[in-house]
Order: C-alpha cells, then structure tokens, then sequence
C-alpha cells in the first residue's frame, strides 16, 4: 500500500510573500515533487521515443512505463491512456471526433459545461449537428431531463464530474445508467465522455466503474506542469482531426512531452495517496468561510453541504458566493490589496456576445447575484492561519465597502 505523501508545494513566499493563493480551481503550484521528476526527466531522458536509436528506444520505455503507472493511479489500463496537453485538448479530441462523421446527428451536454465543451456548440452546429444543452438548475442535471432529451439521433452525451464554478457533483453514474438503457433500446452505441478535470485526486473518481466511454484529465488541476493532461477513452470509434507523427496510436500527433509526463504521474500518485486527509481538511476549511461568508452577510451560491468523501454533492474545494450589490471585479480588486488571489465566478465570457451561456444563468442563478459572484478556490496546500486570514479580509472588505448590517 503506498503511503501518504505530502503535496508540498512550493511555499507561497517564494513566488510572492504579499499574496495569499485561493484559486486553486484555476491552476495550482507544481509540487516539490513533480518539479524534482520533471528535472530528472528532463535530464536524464533526451532522446524523441519514436527514434530507433539506444537514446529514444530508453525514453519509449520510460514512456510506457509512466503510462502504466498512471493508468494504474485511474484504475484504468495503459491501452486506454493517451498523453495531450491538456483537459482542453482532451475533450477537444473527442467533440472533433463527431465532425467525421457522415451524417450529422445530435450531441447533449449540460449548459454549465466548461468551455472547453460549450465552445464547441457553433463548430458542430456549422456541420449539421444538433447541439443540446441542458439547463441544471442550482447546478444539477436532472436525470428525467436527460432521459427526455434522448432521442434516436442522439451520437453523443458530454457531461462534467465537476462543476468548475460552484463545486457541484454531477451525478454521471445515473446519467450512464440512463443512456445505457436507451442505447440498448435503439441498439445502437451512444458515447459518454466526462470533463473530469475537476474531479481527479479530489474526489473518488474511476472512470471504467462509472462505465464511461472517455474522459478528460488537466496535469495542473493537481499540482503537475501546465501544458500536459490525460485522455482516457476505450472506445475505437474516437479519431482526430489532427493528423501527423502517429504518436499516442494516432489520437494525438506530436512529440510526448516525457519530462511533463513522469511530473504529471508523480503529482497525481501524491495528490490521491492523501485524497481523503485533504478532503476532509479542505472541508473544514471551507465550512469556515461559509460560516464567515454568511456572517457578513453574503449569498451561498455553491451548495452549503458536500456531503460525505464517499458520496460526495459538491467539492469542498470550491465555494461560490454572492457580494451583491458589489461588482465582482471591484471586490476582487479590494481582496487583491488585501494580498487575497480570488476570482469572478460567474464563468461568462466579457469580450465576445456569442459565447456560450453563463454558466450561473444555466443554473438559474438571480441575475444580481452572477453579477456579484466569487469563486474562492481551496488547496490542500493552503494553511489555518491563511483561511482565517481571508475570513477577516471577508469582513473588513464588507465593512470598508460600507455594506456591513
């Protein structure tokens, strides 16, 4: 049995002593760890694992070897594990996948996707593919909506574990359950991919016991290097639209960053050999800022209760909050010179009008309330003395900003 080993980040000091790091939803510091075995990597293997020379024949070992590792970290086997740059890409590979096809059919997903998803809504739709999205209230997914929204046309069901905004818990194990039976009526397969990037070493989280047929994984949700992610799929009918090398069987062309790689495998075997002591830390500390958040006063946008580590409702590791009437922007900007890192969490694009949905309106959040929404965002690595810390920074920010009652 391996034994529990600490994230151990790099120390918040070290990149910035004034600022204190909350939003660990976003992107999270490499671990000591991972920076030791990206080092090593980097070093120690030169060779491209697709060369025949001694060089690149010990880098393709290597390789296999960390997909076995890694695989066995998803409790999955190392056929299925394919290396991309990311969560993003992952489901990228997917969703393109369908523009292959020769005759166009419908795609439902769930209006509070990631983007990485509901981005994907006009290119489908330009190809002749109907695109579905279904509204999930208080940042749920009713199953009988889903079981109403199949339909013989239907080629692909997309649902998040996760949700990035509000920490809730989609339960995809019904939602399987569901398009397995209608599958079975119409007898004709229909794929289930899962945006998972949330929910890897925070949650328990197998992606064949739950039944799926892909899943997306992000190297940096869990304190590995940027740029390198996980897709899982055991389904042959995924193809790429990218055509090039054949590395990763063809999925996913172009030279296997080794050294992100091994850290990704290192930072994830650390992140789930402790995922029970950080959920239940992470819990503690998230039941003191809601209790802080509600002492001031302000809206819980994300479910109050997680629920337990077994059966998890939402992730204590996000808390979504309403500062109403403040903007968003101008409360961050006060948490800001206060040494806080938080951030809107009203998941919306500001640049462009035909974005996808707010993800908050898919659930329908009050329109004031998306406009004033904070997402807060916990890491295992985070410390009492800084929870307490942003607790008061909470209150002295509701007072200074003259909303205290």
């Amino acid at each position: 049995m391996r034994s529990s080993r600490s994230l151990s980040c790099i120390p918040q000091s070290d990149y910035n002593p004034r600022m204190h790091y909350f939003d660990w939803t976003a992107t999270t510091p490499m671990s000591r760890h991972a920076i030791d075995v990206y080092s090593e990597t980097a070093c120690k293997y030169i060779g491209n694992p697709s060369s025949t020379h001694p060089l690149g024949q010990e880098a393709k070992a290597r390789l296999d070897q960390e997909r076995a590792h890694i695989a066995g970290l998803l409790g999955a086997k190392a056929k299925d594990v394919y290396f991309t740059s990311g969560g993003t890409e992952s489901d990228s590979i997917v969703l393109s996948s369908l523009l292959q096809s020769p005759s166009p059919g419908e795609i439902i997903t769930t209006g509070i996707e990631h983007s990485a998803v509901l981005e994907f809504r006009k290119t489908l739709e330009n190809a002749g593919w109907k695109f579905t999205a279904i509204r999930c209230p208080g940042g749920y997914l009713n199953l009988e909506d889903l079981r109403a929204a199949l339909n013989d046309k239907v080629r692909m069901v997309c649902l998040m574990k996760v949700n990035n905004v509000t920490g809730t818990v989609l339960d995809t194990v019904g939602a399987v359950k569901i398009v397995r039976e209608y599958s079975r009526q119409i007898g004709r397969p229909i794929h289930i991919h899962c945006d998972a990037v949330q929910a890897l070493g925070k949650i328990p989280f197998n992606p064949e016991q739950e039944d799926l047929d892909s899943a997306a994984f992000s190297a940096h949700k869990f304190c590995g290097p940027r740029g390198v992610g996980i897709l899982w799929c055991r389904s042959k009918a995924i193809s790429s639209l990218s055509r090039g090398g054949g590395q990763e069987k063809g999925l996913r062309a172009g030279t296997e960053n080794l050294a992100g790689i091994c850290a990704m495998g290192a930072a994830l075997e650390d992140i789930t050999s402790s995922i029970e002591i950080n959920y239940n830390k992470v819990y503690s500390y998230r039941e003191s800022l809601v209790s802080a958040a509600r002492e001031c006063g302000f809206k819980i946008i994300s479910p109050v209760e997680c629920g337990t580590f077994e059966n998890p409702k939402a992730s204590p590791y996000i808390l979504n909050i309403s500062v109403r009437p403040v903007p968003s922007e101008v409360f961050l900007r006060v948490m800001s010179d206060k040494g806080f890192c938080l951030s809107a969490g009203s998941a919306c694009s500001s640049n462009s009008r035909g974005k996808a949905e707010c993800v908050l309106a898919a659930m329908n959040t009050d329109p004031m309330d998306r406009m004033s929404s904070i997402r807060i965002s916990i890491g295992a690595d985070n410390t009492d003395d800084q929870v307490q810390g942003l607790c008061n920074a909470l209150r002295q920010a509701r007072q200074e900003l003259g909303l205290w009652k």
